[in-house]
């Protein structure tokens, strides 16, 4: 297999002279579970490889037989459209082995981005890594971790590229991206035996595979998203702040007063033990961690009494109410025995339910490829969104035993790959038959090719309360970066993360990890666990204040993180965006990893570290104005800027326009009439339109409001009156006060227009009437009152 771009110049080849260079072996293989992962152990025989030329064979594919002339390998290839090719490696019929090893050519220099969602980078030359979803690996802290970086145990047990969202596509600089069509488990080594092969080594014996040529990063993201399938936005309210709240119905009203009256902008609460909790040691005034309790899916009434009250007060306040699930059963409960008795769990070959071990107990996998088994499961998530909540935590997906089968036959090692997105897809398609409108959410840990098209919101999984490399608030630039690459749109993160086993966290850590999750699309605490010790949003006045800060900045910033997904929907570019979507010719941003762009406008650079009070920024080319200042920093370059404890280096590229909310809101769910907050009618009645420096830009509103502003170069507006404002019909401005009405005397004047329908233009002359600056709005559907600003 070999590929040229239009100049005929190789961008993918295989390794060798002539033919595919595919392998095949059969590979004795054992594995047994610890604690939360699997440990495998295998027995390569040896490599057989295809030797002389090809005959045909059935259909379009071609033969290969080894040096004995014994058939070995089927390959099939074909272009499916401009840009994309596709093919098909199998084992030929009586060839034996059930291991593929496919080896292609690296090129000096080249890169590797992507992979899904992995924590140590975003750029995985010189890495081993695996396609296995499974429970993230666990940071051994700030003290000991760094200590013991680079054992392949750190963290703990399977090193730094566990991945809870392993995919098996990569962005390569050379110009395209692969994607292997396989549930197998997949190894990568890129780069790191040989500098100039990429191998690949598939556990089972075919797989497909799909090349996607572009001339961008970003034009090779759209076409593998248009193939793998693209997300549709969310609900509205999604993009608005979410709390959680366990403990109960008395806590659970009590963080929700607290939210709205200190006026937290907040639309979703989040109680994951409607099921039940429990501390360790046993009690409520001296234990120390708390983990939820699903010994059955039913509601806890000790715990929640008067749940169906708690859901009307929270909705009568503006709030959406969420709770967990995951696909699991506890052995022994009436769940369990029910599944157990109807043939409803993951089974072992020989027959009896494939237990595994989850939160220390055993438990049974629900079998999704079993439609009753997925009807039956169907009707605890009806009984729950009756009970009165808009949606969920699902949870897990990681845990499939290699040794179980399914219903249909299909293996472990296949299946646990598979599962995730079909975990999703039951509660998309019960989200779709409910609540065909759209209004509710679900939010995963795990996740496969394709899984974006069903998931409203991902979140990065369960890292350490504290900045430890590998499993801390450090790690999770990377995962949010890399996961974005490889197709998942809109993303969250535990604020202030959740295992506090080796830290437990504090002011500092909340401070920096609100400020970076402020900048996703989802901004959503974690209580941890140790919700009693860990630093949460109202630990002090000044935590208080500077969370409410931060939830403030994120909810006004909709407008434009709204667009952002309905870009993921047309496109399938995430919201979060790791520079080399915008700057690939750039070679820095090509290994930028501590910093990102929400869209193609916002320039974030969260402190991770430490006692860190600066931070080096690099700046990609152009101009970026500082949000907070008003400074311009110029790129390509790296900086220092300072970052005091309460500070997010965060600055807009110069000349670009950035629409957001002009009001205080509370929610961004809909709101009674009286009720005294601001919902979601009033919030997006008023948006203001922004230009940043000199320059032009124009934008697009997500009801198709289209605007365009600009600014003369060095143009000073500071000394330009409201009677110097125009419009373009050619009116006086005491004639068109009800289509334009000057700001007074503020510097930077501003101007607000309400679409009626029909154009408005707005410019701003100076004595001679020279055009300073102006905007256009154009819409058929806005009725908005929107303030245009020029900093």
């Amino acid at each position: 297999m070999r590929a040229v771009d239009e100049s005929g110049n190789v961008f993918f080849e295989e390794c060798g002279p002539s033919g595919p260079n595919v392998s095949l072996a059969e590979v004795d293989l054992s594995w047994r579970q610890f604690i939360a992962w699997w440990r495998f152990r295998s027995r390569v025989g040896p490599w057989r490889s295809p030797a002389g030329e090809p005959e045909a064979g059935e259909g379009e594919s071609l033969l290969y037989r080894d040096d004995v002339g014994r058939p070995l390998i089927k390959v099939r290839e074909f272009v499916e459209d401009d840009g994309i090719a596709v093919g098909e490696v199998s084992a030929a019929e009586g060839a034996g082995g059930n291991w593929l090893r496919w080896r292609v050519r690296a090129r000096t220099a080249e890169r590797f981005l992507g992979f899904g969602e992995r924590f140590n980078a975003v750029d995985q030359t010189g890495n081993r890594l695996s396609v296995w979803t499974e429970e993230g690996a666990f940071g051994l802290g700030e003290t000991l971790g760094p200590l013991l970086d680079g054992a392949p145990w750190n963290p703990f047990p399977h090193g730094p590229t566990t991945a809870y969202k392993p995919i098996p596509f990569f962005i390569s600089s050379a110009g395209y991206g692969l994607l292997l069509e396989t549930t197998a488990r997949v190894d990568y080594d890129v780069a790191a035996t040989d500098p100039e092969t990429l191998e690949i080594l598939v556990w089972d014996r075919s797989f497909g595979w799909v090349l996607f040529r572009g001339a961008t990063p970003a034009e090779v993201l759209e076409r593998y998203t248009g193939r793998t399938g693209r997300a549709n936005p969310p609900a509205p309210w999604v993009f608005a702040p979410w709390n959680d709240a366990v403990g109960g119905s008395r806590e659970v009203r009590r963080v929700a007063r607290k939210l709205r009256s200190e006026k937290i902008p907040t639309t979703a609460i989040w109680s994951e033990d409607w099921q039940g909790g429990f501390w360790i040691p046993p009690s409520r005034k001296r234990g120390f961690f708390y983990s939820i309790f699903p010994f059955r899916i039913r509601v806890d009434r000790c715990l929640y009494p008067d749940l169906e009250a708690v859901a009307r007060e929270l909705h009568g306040d503006g709030f959406r109410w969420l709770s967990y699930f995951m696909p699991y059963l506890l052995r022994g409960s009436p769940e369990y025995r029910e599944a157990k008795s109807r043939g409803y769990l993951l089974a072992k070959p020989g027959g009896g339910v494939a237990h595994l071990t989850v939160l220390w107990s055993l438990y049974g996998h629900i079998d999704l490829t079993n439609e009753e088994a997925r009807d039956w499961y169907t009707g605890f998530l009806r009984k729950n969104l009756a009970l009165g909540f808009d949606g969920w935590m699902a949870d897990f997906g990681e845990y499939v035993p290699p040794g179980s089968v399914t219903s249909s036959g299909e293996p472990g090692l296949l299946h646990h790959n598979r599962f995730p997105l079909l975990w999703q897809r039951l509660h998309r398609d019960f989200f779709d038959r409910e609540r065909p409108d759209g209004d509710y959410v679900f939010f995963c840990r795990s996740a496969a090719a394709g899984s974006q098209a069903c998931v409203p919101v991902f979140w990065s999984g369960d890292s350490n309360e504290d900045f430890e490399r590998y499993d801390g608030l450090p790690s999770n630039v990377p995962a949010t970066i890399s996961a974005g690459l490889s197709g998942l749109p809109f993303w969250a993160a535990d604020i202030g993360g959740y295992v506090a086993l080796m830290r437990i966290r504090d002011r500092e850590l909340f401070y920096r990890w609100t400020q970076f999750a402020s900048m996703f699309p989802v901004m959503r605490t974690q209580h941890g666990t140790s919700p009693r010790s860990s630093w949460a949003f109202d630990s002090d006045d000044d935590t208080l204040d500077m969370f409410a800060k931060y939830a403030r900045l994120h909810i006004s910033l909709f407008p434009y993180i709204y667009g952002l997904a309905t870009d993921a929907a047309l496109t399938g570019l995430p919201a979060v965006r790791h520079l080399v979507l915008h700057y690939p010719d750039d070679p820095r941003s090509w290994s930028t990893e501590d910093e990102f762009l929400l869209g193609d406008r916002l320039l974030a650079a969260p402190v991770t570290e430490r006692n860190a009070r600066s931070r080096e920024v690099y700046f990609p080319p152009g101009a970026w104005v500082d949000y907070w200042t008003g400074d311009v920093c110029h790129g390509p370059r790296a900086r220092v800027v300072r970052s005091p404890l309460g500070h997010l280096p965060l600055f807009v590229r110069e000349g670009s326009v950035l629409p957001t909310l002009d009001e205080p809101i509370d929610t961004l769910a809909p709101v009674e009439r009286g009720s005294g907050l601001v919902g979601f009618e009033e919030a997006v009645s008023t948006i203001r339109i922004t230009l940043y420096g000199t320059g032009e830009d124009q934008t697009v509103l997500s009801d198709g409001t289209q605007i365009h502003m600009w600014r003369a170069p060095a143009a000073d507006l500071d000394a330009i009156s409201a009677a110097r404002i125009e419009t373009c019909d050619g009116l006086p401005m005491d004639q068109a006060v009800d289509r334009l009405q000057p700001c007074g005397d503020r510097a930077r004047p501003l101007a607000l227009a309400t679409a009626r329908g029909d154009p408005i233009e707005v410019l701003l002359l100076d004595g001679a009437g020279y055009r300073l600056a102006g905007a256009t709005l154009t819409s058929g559907s806005c009725r908005s009152r929107v303030t245009f600003e020029w900093r």
